[in-house]
């Protein structure tokens, strides 16, 4: 018998795509309950897998799915639909990925086997600030037969703040046969990337604030590249041009997931110094692809990267500190090669996605035996 699955999610992320798609392939019959309508995109992927998604439309109502806020309340108008869902499917296992809308919708339809995978910013950035929001969060949690965490820090937070036994932790590996270094490229130019979204948290400031001094420094033929969208693109742009660097910074806005392997393969050092970070999955996919990192020691980040083996930690907000790896990592290229072949054997052999699935798949067969 295939076992069925029902997952909640949103149809139109790529970690539940990677998921949907994935598990479907080890044989698993997977029915998606997403509260945002899939674009036609998204729509025609899963089509093409052989899944089908049920959506409540709630998009126009839900100002941000990733926030707290009173608007979320309405997702409670997806109950009904979701109800008459688990009758006619009838899953043998749910899980609900992002404890705090679909975690709860989850703990509402109150159906066991139950599993919440926990991804960050649901935990990390409110509870602290709302103890209605974290008494509410830890009885979904709570409701779980099982919690699933990308990171040890987050696994950690979750048992001894929300008092939950047992959490396991699944990184969200990289698929690296797909990310991996480019051979034929030679790189000509020495560019300095990141791949993140240009909210205030990913430290986009700092790093136009590291790429002057470089400039300053007469290196003008470093170039910095930031691929992503976000609400605060236009005044890093602006930013960027106040300090002059139109010729050494490029904006390239945002890049669908599946080209996003040719972005990371022109960079010669990743950066990510975030000033929070539940997980760091951009810098798992540039470790693949042999490119060392310079990241920040917040959150999960110290787990995906660590100080002189597979890349530089840094505290974060030091663009002086960060401007003067960057010069290091550019004069010495037998480090950085270091560096970047650590970083892809680390990669293979600890956050390998087939490895991720396997884990889930083994939970899966626990709860449903």
């Amino acid at each position: 018998s295939n076992m069925r699955l029902l997952l909640l999610s949103d149809a139109n992320s790529v970690h539940t795509q990677k998921w949907a798609f994935s598990l479907q392939k080890e044989g698993v019959n997977l029915h998606v309950f997403s509260l945002m309508k899939p674009t036609n995109q998204s729509k025609l992927k899963y089509e093409s897998h052989g899944i089908e998604i049920s959506s409540p439309d709630l998009g126009n109502r839900i100002k941000n799915i990733r926030t707290p806020n009173a608007s979320k309340l309405s997702y409670v108008l997806a109950m009904p639909k979701l109800r008459k869902l688990i009758r006619s499917f009838a899953p043998h296992l749910v899980h609900a990925h992002y404890a705090s809308s679909y975690g709860v919708l989850g703990y509402l339809s109150g159906f066991h086997p139950f599993v919440i995978s926990v991804w960050g910013s649901d935990i990390m950035d409110f509870p602290n600030k709302n103890r209605l929001y974290k008494y509410g969060l830890s009885k979904v949690l709570a409701s779980a037969d099982q919690v699933c965490s990308t990171s040890e820090i987050m696994a950690k937070d979750i048992s001894q703040n929300m008092n939950i036994k047992h959490v396991e932790v699944i990184p969200f590996g990289v698929d690296t046969k797909l990310f991996a270094p480019n051979s034929e490229h030679q790189k000509n130019d020495f560019i300095v990337g990141t791949i993140k979204s240009i909210e205030s948290y990913n430290g986009i400031d700092c790093l136009l604030d590291a790429a002057k001094i470089v400039a300053h420094d007469g290196l003008s033929m470093i170039k910095f590249l930031i691929v992503g969208e976000g609400t605060l693109k236009n005044e890093m742009d602006k930013k960027s041009q106040s300090l002059n660097l139109q010729k050494n910074v490029k904006f390239v806005g945002h890049v669908q997931h599946d080209e996003i392997v040719e972005w990371f393969q022109k960079l010669s050092i990743f950066i990510a110094v975030s000033t929070r970070e539940s997980f760091g999955v951009s810098i798992l996919e540039a470790a693949a692809c042999g490119i060392p990192a310079i990241t920040s020691n917040v959150g999960g980040l110290p787990e995906v990267n660590s100080h002189n083996e597979t890349g530089i930690v840094i505290p974060p907000e030091r663009p002086e500190i960060l401007a003067d790896y960057i010069l290091k990592l550019y004069k010495n290229e037998q480090l950085r090669n270091t560096l970047g072949k650590n970083a892809r054997t680390r990669v293979i052999s600890n956050f390998n996605w087939d490895k991720s699935v396997s884990q889930m798949l083994k939970i899966y067969n626990k709860l449903c035996p």
